[in-house]
């Protein structure tokens, strides 16, 4: 199961339930096998080397009227480059036709001591309301995007 909500209407979406660019290629991406307990902080989703970082979700599993908080628990490896200069993105929107709100971040400083943080480190609030030209679709959409610079990271 790569989507599991919580009785405290908390939401997990593991690395299997994510799209990542370039994610089925093994040159670029390591992603937990099918087999992994999804629990286990090894069964995270572990960059090896893209141009360019694109992370995204879709879920319907939000109520009208309601805020949530979107974002990513994330991890650097002390050898992690290519990320100065590089401001990445977490954005969410409602419904296909909705508008972006976003936060933006920046992973230098975040390379030279291994941790964990969340992205964006204050959270990103999203309330669902649907865009006047799709009233049906509560969709949250959301992602991390580094798209800018093409140089390449790990």
């Amino acid at each position: 199961m790569s989507i599991k909500m919580y009785q405290n209407k908390k939401t997990i979406i593991y690395p299997k339930g994510l799209d990542i660019t370039w994610g089925k290629d093994d040159r670029y991406w390591r992603l937990p096998s099918q087999y992994q307990n999804m629990k286990d902080p090894s069964a995270a989703a572990e960059l090896l080397q893209v141009s360019w970082l694109e992370v995204t979700c879709s879920t319907d599993n939000v109520e009208a009227g309601k805020s949530y908080r979107v974002g990513f628990n994330v991890s650097m490896a002390p050898a992690a480059f290519g990320w100065k200069g590089c401001d990445v993105y977490i954005m969410a929107k409602i419904g296909k036709a909705g508008r972006f709100v976003y936060k933006k971040m920046s992973l230098e400083n975040k390379c030279s001591v291994p941790n964990k943080f969340s992205m964006p480190e204050e959270g990103l609030i999203i309330t669902v309301k649907p865009p006047p030209s799709s009233l049906g679709d509560h969709c949250l959409y959301f992602g991390m995007y580094e798209l800018l610079n093409k140089f390449e990271k790990e």
